[in-house]
């Protein structure tokens, strides 16, 4: 009964191999592929959407004249020579600022307890610039300025 046993995981196994050997040596998963297109040709998108206004309904847009760009809207004296003028005032300061333009007062993070890292955008408070230890403080700063601001301004960590 044993040698019968034996006998056959023998073969289930030889008959396997021989089987796996063969499907790999014919297997060929890109022979049904459309060759790749010369350089320059046209390849399909990759994704598509249908908001994307194609080339050829896109409007073409008259091209703007130099002297649209320098003649101020109105004749008024010191009228602005921006184009743009027209569209309204500008939009307030937002109230992170360039670290580059000046550095913080502090140097450690009143939030997290970190060094200010200067990568980080900083913000104004009380009209002076603070900054940040990690990129998850500015969110909370800005949710309650006013109870971690003290803290920055005296440079010290809040006691938890």
């Amino acid at each position: 009964m044993i040698r019968n046993l034996t006998l056959f995981a023998v073969t289930f196994v030889a008959g396997a191999l021989i089987a796996l050997v063969a499907r790999a040596a014919w297997f060929n998963p890109h022979s049904d592929a459309p060759a790749n297109p010369v350089a320059g040709g046209d390849y399909a998108p990759m994704v598509t959407n249908p908001l994307t206004p194609n080339a050829s309904s896109a409007p073409s847009l008259p091209a703007p004249t130099v002297a649209a760009a320098t003649t101020p809207a109105s004749g008024a004296p010191g009228a602005s020579a921006n184009p743009h003028a027209h569209h309204g005032p500008a939009a307030p300061a937002a109230p992170t600022s360039d670290a580059s333009a000046s550095a913080p007062v502090n140097t450690v993070c009143a939030i997290c307890g970190m060094d200010v890292n200067p990568k980080l955008p900083t913000a104004v408070y009380q009209g002076k610039i603070i900054g940040f230890g990690c990129k998850m403080c500015p969110p909370k700063f800005k949710a309650d300025p006013d109870r971690y601001g003290p803290y920055y301004l005296r440079n010290e960590v809040i006691k938890r």
